[in-house]
């Protein structure tokens, strides 16, 4: 069973009107495959769950003729096969069920399952792969057909080798997301989430250990954890290997290390570390580092984990500290964004928040724009379409040292990254009714933030950022939410980090439905969006 013979590993079935799950046992071993990269562990492959359906097609076994066959197949497309810039692709398969009759059959393979084949633009087609022998069957198949537009899926028909008969296929992306979960005390653990068909949920577990206060993200197609306040260094997770540790570069002791966006070479200004003769070079690591005396945006080469350089941000702090308090990072328009939450060491005065354009290849910041509010917080998004630039303001939550009641002095702001201005705020804190502690906006009309109450009663509310109006809450809790994320193809993930009842919670990113909810081992601190598709 491959890797889910390691895991404890849960099956959920998506409602896509309500939250449901079933528990159950993975099957069919399916996921894996593909060739490691040099560099901090292997990049993600492009997955995709593959139906295919010979509705003529008839088998015997035991005597009884059976009429139609249906294969769920598994391809996980070898990454430097589709991404070279050649038509040729090499995909090695697993076969999850195979049915007859609408019966499962148990099958044979004689030789592991190997796909290859040619993408074109938006065709698709496969040589002939096989054999997959069940019953008296022994199937040879080809595939032919269309890439829909966003690649998220593949349709088209099939053709067993020998006869005249003719099926048809459909290939999914597997949605996979990786979290990050933690005690908040001792003990972190990675976790997988995979999503096949967009329905059926398989939940990893207990991957690897990660430290207590961790950010999941993923770089470069590379799934990279931050580990923050006392631990100070990057943990690069393995996909093809079960997801352990392959590099572990320091960021600094002390340094509480926020945020990494990685660049090839060439996007950083110049090649580092010379790769291995047939190897390419694993690229820069621009990491936020919160605490002084590092106070900047450091560099650090991924062949290697050596510190390059370090962009200085204290010329661009205010506070009587002058301590810049570098948090969140994208890349937009060929520069690098950066927040600035611009507090003092005690953390009793809160300037409003800035952020910083930061030329990547001269390292030096170009410009600072100030931003309408206060306290830039784990808040930083680019929008795909319109690619503007949104700026979560969380003001002041109460209970802090800056103040004891809640100050509404933030909300959400919006970038234009080509004119590099402020658009003002979208959405005021006041009108969400409490300090904003997480946001995404995965379309131009529809964004999501976290807000939490002065009662620390924590909303997921759904606002357009266009209208600049509120759309109202999707969903409430009296726990922490301690991640909000969108992963891409039109679903937003919510981090429930309860304490007795943690869990991932799945919505329709365009109404705010609950479509399922995930139960984990560990409170999920960090979600990361593994799906890779094809080019």
């Amino acid at each position: 069973m491959g890797v889910l013979s390691r895991v404890r590993a849960s099956v959920v079935l998506l409602a896509m009107a309500a939250a449901a799950f079933v528990a159950g046992c993975g099957g069919g071993g399916f996921g894996g495959g593909g060739d490691p990269l040099p560099g901090p562990g292997a990049r993600l492959d492009p997955v995709y769950d593959v139906t295919i359906t010979f509705p003529d097609a008839e088998v015997i076994s035991g005597g009884v003729t059976y009429h139609g066959i249906l294969l769920d197949l598994a391809f996980t497309f070898v990454d430097p096969t589709v991404r070279d810039g050649l038509p040729s692709f090499r995909a090695p398969a697993d076969v999850v069920a195979v049915q007859a009759g609408g019966v499962p059959q148990p099958f044979v393979l004689p030789q592991p399952l190997v796909v290859e084949g040619e993408i074109e633009d938006d065709r698709f087609a496969t040589d002939y792969f096989g054999a997959i022998q069940f019953a008296s069957a022994n199937l040879v198949l080809s595939l032919s057909g269309t890439i829909a537009p966003g690649s998220r899926r593949i349709e088209g028909t099939a053709d067993l080798f020998g006869t005249s008969e003719r099926g048809t296929f459909v290939a999914v992306l597997r949605r996979r997301y990786l979290v990050a979960g933690t005690d908040l005390l001792e003990v972190g653990e990675a976790a997988t989430v995979e999503v096949r068909y967009d329905r059926e949920i398989v939940l990893h577990e207990q991957l690897e250990v990660i430290s207590a206060d961790p950010v999941a993200r993923v770089e470069d197609g590379r799934p990279i954890v931050i580990n923050r306040f006392s631990h100070d260094n990057l943990q690069g997770l393995d996909p093809h290997n079960g997801f352990r540790t392959v590099f572990e570069p320091s960021t600094g002791n002390g340094s509480n290390p926020h945020d990494v966006v990685v660049l090839s070479d060439q996007d950083a200004g110049a090649p580092f570390t010379p790769p291995a003769p047939g190897q390419e070079s694993a690229g820069v690591a621009f990491v936020t580092r919160y605490e002084p005396p590092y106070d900047d945006l450091a560099l650090f080469d991924l062949d290697d984990g050596e510190f390059i350089q370090s962009i200085d941000l204290r010329p661009a702090a205010r506070n009587p500290d002058r301590l810049p308090r570098p948090d969140q990072i994208v890349r937009s328009h060929g520069r690098l964004w950066v927040t600035l939450q611009d507090t003092n060491a005690g953390f009793t005065q809160f300037m409003n928040g800035r952020l910083a354009v930061i030329d990547p290849v001269l390292r030096r910041v170009e410009e600072v724009i100030d931003l309408a509010g206060q306290n830039p917080f784990e808040s930083l998004e680019v929008e795909p379409s319109t690619g503007l630039i949104y700026v979560g303001l969380a003001g002041l939550f109460p209970g802090g040292r800056a103040s004891p009641v809640q100050v509404l002095s933030g909300g959400v702001e919006a970038i234009d990254p080509s004119s590099r201005r402020s658009l003002g705020l979208v959405i005021d804190d006041d009108d969400l009714g409490g300090n904003v502690a997480s946001l995404i906006v995965p379309l131009p009309d529809r964004g999501f933030a976290v807000v939490t109450s002065a009662s620390f009663r924590n909303t997921v509310t759904m606002f357009d950022p266009q209208a600049r109006t509120v759309l109202g809450p999707v969903y409430e809790t009296t726990d922490r939410i301690a991640d909000l994320e969108s992963d891409g193809g039109g679903w937003v993930l919510i981090a429930d980090a309860s304490f007795t009842a943690p869990r991932l919670l799945i919505l329709d990113g365009a109404t705010g439905t609950i479509l399922a909810a995930v139960p984990l081992r560990l409170p999920p601190q960090s979600i990361a969006i593994l799906t890779r598709s094809l080019p």
